[in-house]
């Protein structure tokens, strides 16, 4: 099953911008700005359908990048879907262009870096205990609800002249990782 009403958000190098008062270093757009022509395609669309076609999507989630390298085995699968980071650099571009509708965030340090491990990765910040896949998921429901209030004033636009969907392959390579019961373990110091 497809779901289409699908968010990608991509964290990246923060950047200054005059309509923003923090650094900017992630961006949100709507999964069909994967099949714009500016991005290094087929990539861009395979990434496309590992978003929108992963069991147990639901629509307006907000799927981060890190869930995808998950999702592809820890990354282990990402070669035969495609160079991820040249589209997430190719994303960004685009979205600081208004090439698409984008949702630009600085996000706290604490939230970027929940965001940038995995969904089973506990979280550590200097001595404190960790923070766990519960509160990473929160902060997505977070951004998943400021998504839902801004495409209420009108669709996220992903561009124009949008390629095709690629039928092949038949099958997308997901196989979540899985490292041990416990899952990743990340330390982050302040």
């Amino acid at each position: 099953m497809v779901v289409s009403d699908v968010y990608f958000l991509a964290l990246h190098e923060p950047y200054r911008s005059a309509q923003h008062p923090v650094p900017i270093n992630a961006v949100i757009v709507h999964a069909r700005t994967l099949l714009h022509p500016a991005l290094p395609q087929p990539d861009g669309s395979l990434m496309y359908r590992c978003l929108t076609e992963f069991p147990d999507r639901c629509p307006g989630c907000v799927v981060p990048l890190s869930t995808l390298t998950f999702e592809l085995d820890g990354g282990r699968n990402w070669s035969e879907i495609g160079d991820w980071e040249q589209v997430v650099e190719h994303t960004v571009r685009l979205a600081r262009t208004g090439r698409c509708d984008a949702m630009p965030l600085g996000l706290p340090d604490v939230t970027a870096a929940l965001l940038a491990n995995g969904p089973t990765t506990a979280v550590r910040f200097g001595g404190r205990a960790p923070v766990d896949p519960a509160e990473r998921q929160r902060h997505l429901d977070d951004l998943a609800a400021l998504v839902k209030q801004a495409a209420r004033q009108g669709a996220f636009w992903p561009g124009d002249d949008l390629v095709p969907v690629p039928a092949l392959p038949e099958a997308l390579p997901y196989q979540p990782h899985r490292a041990g019961r416990a899952g990743f373990r990340f330390s982050w110091q302040e």
